[in-house]
């Protein structure tokens, strides 16, 4: 009776978490390394995260999405929205269950005709270049931000964020005398094959806001998935996955 009993709890921890994963924007073979995790005891249950984190703010889970840290750590980035209809969106690490980053506090409206202006002026001023793009978002913390985008200028195209409150630039690029030299696209795309597979949509060369160069690459999966991949134009390291049906 006592391995009969043990067995019915193992069947229901593995269906909560089949449950819980079943939610979860990630590809089929990170939702079963998430399994093995969990089940090996290297990751949380990740039914426990959700019920922590509805439980630390007060509110009701809407979306989990899968997210690799710099090391190619699993986490969470979960979004809550409470009673009142308020949105948060929190990154846990899926090892400890703790958050790691989280939306500040703060207006998270986009500003004035007048106020965007002066961001502008203030930003081309600085940086001897023309803005020729603007867009509101949120940055990977969930903070709200402008990311603008400057014309080419000798070094290359820049962007910025800029805080939504002050218009100061946040994290400002740093001068490197001798950039380091970035991968072919071919070179990327081998590099992907151990660990992907799917139909090649698109593939771009991009830079983020720090200058780094990345490749963005969108495969279409067999299951009718399109599997988004950022990847580090230098290091061939994966910095960020998303799966959209």
């Amino acid at each position: 009776m006592k391995n009969r009993t043990l067995g019915l709890c193992a069947l229901r921890a593995a269906a909560c978490l089949a449950a819980a994963l079943a939610c979860v924007q990630a590809p089929a073979a990170e939702q079963d390394a998430a399994r093995r995790g969990v089940l090996n005891g290297q990751l949380k249950p990740l039914n426990s995260i959700i019920a922590d984190i509805s439980r630390q703010y007060a509110g009701r889970v809407i979306e989990v999405e899968s997210k690799r840290g710099r090391k190619g750590e699993l986490r969470y980035e979960i979004t809550v929205i409470d009673a009142r209809g308020n949105k948060r969106e929190v990154l846990v690490d899926a090892a400890t269950g703790s958050v790691v980053a989280q939306e500040r506090d703060g207006p998270a409206q986009p500003v004035t005709l007048a106020q965007m202006a002066r961001y502008i002026r203030q930003v081309e001023q600085r940086y001897g270049s023309r803005v020729v793009n603007a867009e509101f978002e949120r940055d990977a913390q969930g903070k709200a931000v402008y990311e603008v985008k400057l014309s080419d200028r000798p070094a290359g195209e820049l962007k910025l964020l800029l805080d939504v409150n002050t218009g100061e630039v946040l994290h400002p690029p740093q001068a490197s005398s001798a950039p380091a030299a970035t991968k072919s696209m071919d070179a990327v795309l081998e590099s992907l094959q151990p660990r992907f597979s799917g139909l090649v949509l698109e593939i771009e060369l991009e830079t983020d806001h720090r200058r780094r160069a990345y490749y963005s690459v969108e495969l279409q999966q067999p299951n009718g998935f399109k599997l988004e991949l950022e990847v580090d134009a230098v290091t061939l390291e994966v910095i960020r996955r998303k799966a959209d049906d």
